[in-house]
């Protein structure tokens, strides 16, 4: 309730009706990427293709979830990509999955939760545990040079802690990097030459895959899975490229 309250500080005092106020972590921390945060980046990807008004709110804060991102809408505070997606989905009338079959949105789900719970963990365990100098170059936390090492050294922490619950953090690096390796041929086995993930409409789960992709396409450090994807899965990098076309018109020269 207390994290609720604090939160409400942060209305704008011309704030609109059905306007989302999509509060990410600050974009200036990341180099290479709209956002370092996959689910920061799948939100406001979903947003832009159903044409949903917003206004990005750089916070580096949390909701009373102590999640990042969250949104603020109406006068309610909602946390948790996948819950905001389907309030405004039914809010706006958008269909989560469109022109796709039962049978497709359940493998749509699929892949989403697979890469949100699985594949996205081999990325946070290369980047923030086993590799953190080398992502340091691309990350800023702080504008102290101290003061940003010493967050990037608290986040490595936690995410081997967090990691360690997880599961995925007991494994040696080579089994986790294997199940990163398996999880994007998978991907990249079921879109074939399809135009998106589940046929010729873009839906939840291209915007999920593309935000947890980019983190390992678009960030030049040598992550396992960037070698698979080179090597094997051709097909990922020509997927990419349409979505980014399609959703972020403006990414190479960072006016996103």
């Amino acid at each position: 309730m207390a994290a609720e309250q604090d939160n409400r500080k942060l209305w704008r005092p011309e704030w609109k009706r059905d306007v989302v106020y999509l509060h990410v972590f600050p974009r200036e921390n990341a180099k290479c990427l709209p956002n370092f945060s996959p689910y920061a980046m799948k939100l406001e990807m979903w947003l832009r293709l159903n044409d949903i008004p917003y206004v990005v709110i750089d916070h580096s804060g949390f909701s009373r979830k102590r999640q990042n991102p969250f949104i603020l809408f109406n006068e309610e505070e909602i946390p948790d990509t996948n819950f905001i997606i389907e309030m405004l989905s039914a809010y706006f009338n958008k269909e989560i999955y469109p022109d796709a079959s039962s049978e497709l949105r359940a493998v749509g789900r699929s892949f989403l939760k697979m890469v949100e719970e699985n594949t996205a963990w081999t990325i946070y365990w290369y980047r923030y545990v086993h590799h953190l100098p080398e992502y340091m170059k691309y990350v800023k936390f702080h504008d102290d040079e101290e003061m940003n090492e010493k967050a990037g050294k608290d986040l490595g922490k936690y995410v081997k802690d967090r990691a360690w619950s997880h599961g995925i953090g007991r494994h040696s690096n080579e089994e986790i990097y294997k199940i990163g390796c398996d999880d994007v041929r998978a991907i990249s086995t079921f879109l074939g030459p399809k135009i998106y993930f589940l046929g010729n409409t873009p839906t939840l789960v291209d915007c999920t895959l593309f935000a947890v992709l980019t983190q390992i396409t678009c960030v030049p450090l040598d992550f396992p899975m960037m070698k698979v994807i080179r090597e094997e899965c051709p097909n990922l990098l020509d997927y990419i490229e349409r979505l980014k076309v399609k959703c972020w018109p403006h990414w190479d020269d960072q006016k996103i």
